[in-house]
């Protein structure tokens, strides 16, 4: 339970008057929002003293202390509601804002005023039932202090007494009780969708709150027909309450009590009324049933596995856990199962109770008491969800090398002298003249050897088959080839064409013709009778060669499969096809292996992905483009080439006679580097020439995935870019998630945009890619220790999104627990997440973490369906009901009315109920319910993976304290095809306010799948199963709303709509006050 230490809600101080309250996506309210004024208007008879008392469960907000002129405040405000009154001329808005307000809160009016009001309505509605309550007119006195009880009586009174003393205040009730007056087609023709006030205004529109109907004598006959047939599975509001049962009594004597096993046998267990057992059932356990009439007394951290259909308690179930969370520590578990409807029956007779259909998987409290206490509230036991202070990342991954993939391969071993190291390479670089024995011209072709320039030049070329010709065969002999393994060619040529001017185009570039370019082939001649002589070509590009008389690289790659291989007696490499009486110069020809150029390192292999970005440390000599590749090498290859600027010689990586968008750069990075939560940082430089039209382009990633087949993902889109530009730089970062989790080596690839066959395409330079590790995912969170006193190891946890998007949010198991000198701890997790925002990173704006593991458990049955179990307190006023400390796993069930995750449904004032500290995962259908209940605690709350709303409260509900709770990730299941009729819950908001009257201090929305926190006050106040009962809830005084955050929620964080205080009092003073919220990395407005 909320400790004694209950702030003190009332005497805030003077609030800033900023009413500026459309924020954008990432703006911090960090002030008041309110707008004018100390103290909150008093929103019920007993809220003007409030406070906790452990020991009697009492909260009392402590008053105001009166200062010197209160009572002329006070005869002000009445004399101002006199004039409203007499219908003299009201002050206008602006000047009511501008004047400065009072130091004290003004009465809003006298008690003839407030005789109809709706907070007396609410009181009557909570209060039914009880007796002994005294009517009469409230004093001046009681106005000032908040004490206005203007409908009390001290006689006894008959439950028919209680609900004719209702007909005052209830104005209509729909023909059809399952209309939605939130939707006016689905009301028409009923009665109560002709009434544009029961639908709520859509944004941006106004709304004015309709006057208040007039009560015919047909609502008693009507209420009273509602009340035959009532299940508890349709509406509700005409059956009676329950009470402790007389043959209990008020304490129970466990001392000497038998065990549960005494009772159990074939069906149902049943625990007799004035009867406790103690359980004692096994670690797994399987029975027909459990209705508790008695009470039912499981030991401290009792570990066993309860499977039931229902739980019914009409008399008392006690549990208790105080050893550290975890799910080593499991102790009581109760599994509710089946999808067959059950019928309860009560103890003692409840009017329009006999018996009720209570639907599949029911933990149901009708009259008893639950005294359930997982996590107490005392001093060390820390807390249930708190700011991430920093992360501990995980140390980045060396996955082992794959030879030939991710790490260079070494030349087989020499066959006739195992002694002698094979090269992984060759070079003919002629810096000490020719090999004549290998090197050749072709018949009729002279080759010369030039010493003082170190080259080999081919002269007297008549026919296209001469050329320079290279017998590998001797080479191959003694160290043979590797099957399969790429081998890089990089060849230095000049072309002399006597018939053009040094410096121009080559004819294979003019006429871009395969028949007018050079040609590197490859002949393989096998051995007599095991096969032909056959040749492998590839043409040179016009876009490799070089202009007339200067020196160009052509580059290739070339492997040897089995039959290659195979019977082979003699390879020759040939370069031929050129035009008769050009002049060919040779200055280097180099046969390797890859080297560890054209790789990562193998020490740290995932620092950086791409391998040669900039294009300046490349194997053949620092000219071959491996590992970079063309998609289309009919058309071009990747080319090096270098520039001076500056003084300084800068290689590049260029691409020209593109045909297509796809036509670029590309390469394949190591997959094993892309682990989920790894954050990359994408960077390069480029430009292009040869148009003039802005040309935009993405960095696309591509490859098959381990669980989302193939994908094409877009880390990267840069903006639009000119030629006249120059070199451009754009960057970016992302993070792996399944999306990136390749089975093989993903292909990257940049993709252009803006260009067609029309538009024509551009010629690219790139330089500096990079794909480099940026961050790791948190292997460890460190956290304040004393929040996490009693998180353990191998406890589940809940992280909250960090994103724009609440889906975002992650999961995790604790894997140890270490203590730092400064206080705080170290959550080590199983597996690292994704990194988030931390308050060292973002102070103020860190992530939350919450523990969602308990000992004591409380699942639906996962059946296949969205049918969990449900926990209801049901028309049990007066009732101390303890839940804490609960985890509450698969309850709920789509789209039914009232079974939810948790409900308190309809039971008045429950003064002392705590619903604290509970964790709800994966609820079908909200978390916390409250409706018609009030002065219940709501506190240290966890919600995440939600269907539907988290935190509910019905127009009806009042007084109760909602503190400290955490809701994440809520989705869209419900849509508004599939709602409740008369429910919104597909907008799946993290707290769906109604009701003015209740209290929100230091809560968390993290993830609404529409807004964080909705405030909506209706024109009309609907109650049990959305029947009227009273009129505009706009004008009614609100509760405290303080110190909430809201953020990575889909829409707004805080939606706040139809307050009209100000224009029913024209008091500054009595307006709605909004203190110090915080709003940020929502999609749409912080606060609208």
């Amino acid at each position: 339970m909320v400790d004694a230490k209950l702030w003190n809600l009332r005497g805030f101080g003077n609030a800033n008057n900023n009413n500026e309250v459309m924020m954008k996506n990432d703006e911090v309210i960090n002030h008041s929002g309110s707008l004018v004024g100390e103290e909150l208007p008093s929103p019920s008879a007993n809220m003007g003293e409030l406070f906790l008392s452990e020991q009697q469960g009492e909260r009392r907000l402590p008053k105001k202390k009166k200062d010197k002129g209160d009572d002329e405040v006070e005869g002000a405000s009445k004399k101002k509601g006199d004039k409203k009154k007499k219908g003299q001329k009201e002050q206008k808005i602006g000047d009511a804002i501008l004047e400065g307000a009072p130091g004290d809160a003004a009465a809003k009016a006298g008690c003839d005023e407030l005789e109809d009001d709706v907070v007396d309505q609410f009181r009557r509605i909570l209060k039914k039932g009880e007796n002994g309550v005294k009517k009469s007119k409230a004093n001046k006195e009681d106005v000032s202090s908040g004490l206005c009880d203007s409908c009390t009586t001290s006689e006894e009174r008959t439950e028919a007494d209680i609900v004719a003393s209702h007909i005052d205040i209830m104005v209509e009730v729909p023909d059809d009780p399952t209309c939605d007056p939130d939707d006016k087609e689905s009301c028409i023709e009923t009665g109560a969708g002709d009434d544009d006030t029961l639908t709520p205004p859509e944004e941006g529109e106004g709304a004015s709150p309709s006057e208040e109907g007039e009560v015919g004598a047909e609502f008693e006959a009507t209420s009273r027909q509602l009340m035959d047939g009532r299940r508890l599975t349709g509406n509700t509001n005409q059956i009676g309450q329950f009470a402790p049962l007389s043959c209990n009594p008020v304490e129970f004597d466990c001392t000497g009590a038998a065990g549960l096993s005494t009772v159990v046998g074939g069906g149902p267990v049943v625990v007799p009324c004035g009867t406790c057992l103690v359980y004692d059932l096994g670690d797994e356990a399987t029975i027909g049933g459990l209705h508790i009439i008695g009470k039912l007394l499981v030991p401290t951290n009792y570990k066993s596995t309860l499977s039931t259909p229902y739980v019914f308690v009409q008399g008392e179930l006690e549990m208790s856990d105080n050893q550290p969370i975890s799910e080593d520590n499991t102790s009581m578990k109760i599994v509710l199962t089946g999808n067959t409807d059950v019928m309860f029956t009560p103890h003692e007779p409840v009017a329009g109770a006999a018996p009720l259909n209570v639907g599949e998987k029911p933990f149901l409290v009708a009259g008893g008491k639950l005294n359930i206490r997982g996590w107490d509230d005392v001093e060390g036991s820390g807390t249930t969800w708190t700011p991430i202070l920093a992360m501990a990342e995980a140390d980045r991954l060396h996955p082992d090398p794959i030879v030939g993939e991710t790490a260079a391969r070494t030349a087989l071993p020499h066959l006739s002298n195992p002694t002698i190291t094979c090269p992984n390479k060759v070079v003919h670089d002629f810096e000490g003249g020719v090999d004549f024995s290998v090197w050749k011209g072709g018949d009729g072709n002279v080759l010369s050897y030039d010493e003082a320039s170190g080259t080999l030049t081919a002269t007297n070329l008549r026919r296209d088959w001469q050329g320079f010709r290279l017998d590998f065969t001797k080479f191959t002999k003694d160290c043979p080839l590797t099957q399969d393994a790429t081998y890089l060619v990089t060849i230095r040529l000049k072309i002399e064409d006597p018939t053009l001017e040094d410096g121009a185009v080559s004819i294979c570039e003019t006429n871009n013709h395969p028949d007018h370019c050079p040609k590197l082939g490859r002949s393989i001649i096998k051995a007599e009778g095991k096969g032909w002589l056959y040749d492998d070509k590839v043409r040179l590009l016009p876009s490799s060669i070089g202009r007339n008389n200067e020196w160009f690289t052509f580059a290739t790659e070339w492997t040897w499969d089995e039959n290659d291989l195979t019977d082979t007696v003699a390879q020759v490499f040939y370069l031929e096809n050129f035009k008769p009486g050009q002049i060919l110069h040779m200055d280097e020809f180099q046969f390797e292996l890859p080297s560890s150029k054209s790789y990562a390192p193998v020490e740290d292999p995932c620092l950086e992905l791409v391998v040669n970005g900039d294009a300046e440390n490349a194997d053949g000599r620092g000219w071959h483009h491996y590992p970079m590749w063309s998609g289309r090498t009919d058309r071009f290859i990747p080319t090096i080439l270098e520039e001076t600027v500056d003084g300084a010689v800068n290689k590049y990586w260029h691409i020209e006679n593109r045909i297509w968008i796809g036509d670029s750069l590309r390469f394949h990075v190591n997959h094993q580097c892309f682990i989920r939560g790894y954050k990359y940082t994408i960077s390069l430089r480029a430009r292009f020439t040869g148009k003039t039209h802005p040309v935009r382009y993405w960095f696309e990633i591509k490859g098959d995935t381990a669980t989302k087949g193939y994908r094409y993902n877009k880390p990267l889109s840069c903006p639009s870019q000119s030629a006249a530009d120059g070199w451009v730089t754009c960057s970016g970062d992302f993070v792996v998630d399944e999306h990136y989790e390749f089975t093989s080596s993903p292909e990257i690839i940049l993709v252009t945009q803006d260009e067609n066959d029309s538009t024509g395409y551009v010629d690219w330079d790139f330089d500096d890619v990079s794909i480099k590790y940026k961050g790791g995912p948190a292997a460890g969170l460190e956290v304040d220790g004393s929040d996490a006193a009693r998180w353990g190891v191998n406890s589940d946890v809940h992280i909250t999104s960090s994103t724009l998007h609440g889906e975002d949010a992650q999961d995790g198991r604790v894997k140890s627990v270490s203590q730092k000198a400064n206080g705080n701890a170290v959550l080590e997790l199983e597996n690292p997440i994704t990194p988030v925002l931390s308050e060292k990173e973002t102070p103020g704006y860190g992530v939350e973490i919450a523990v969602t593991s308990r000992n004591i458990k409380i699942i639906g049955e996962d059946d296949g369906t969205y049918n969990g179990g449900y926990l209801q307190v049901f028309h049990t006023p007066g009732v101390a009901q303890v839940i804490e400390g609960v985890e509450f796993f698969n309850m709920g069930q789509t789209s039914r009315k009232n079974r939810f995750a948790i409900q308190l449904l309809y039971n008045g004032n429950v003064e002392g109920t705590s619903i604290s500290s509970n964790s709800i995962r994966q609820s079908n259908m909200r978390c916390i319910s409250v409706d018609g209940t009030a002065n219940a605690t709501i506190a240290s709350n966890v919600g995440a993976g939600i269907t539907g709303h988290c935190f509910y409260f019905d127009r009806i509900s009042a007084d109760n304290m909602v503190v400290d709770n955490l809701a994440s990730n809520l989705n869209d299941r419900i849509n508004s095809g599939n709602r409740i009729d008369g429910y919104d819950d597909h907008y799946a908001d993290g707290f769906a306010i109604w009701s003015p009257f209740n209290h929100f201090i230091g809560n968390v929305a993290a993830g609404g799948h529409a807004r964080g926190f909705r405030y909506y006050l209706d024109t009309k106040t609907l109650g049990e199963d959305l029947i009227q009962v009273g009129g505009t809830l706009r004008v009614s005084p609100i509760g405290t709303f303080k110190d909430n955050k809201a953020h990575s929620n889909f829409r707004q964080g805080f939606h706040l709509a139809d307050l009209e205080q100000f224009f029913q009092f024209r008091d500054p003073e009595n307006v709605p006050v909004f203190e110090n919220l915080s709003a940020y990395r929502n999609r749409e407005q912080g606060i609208y």
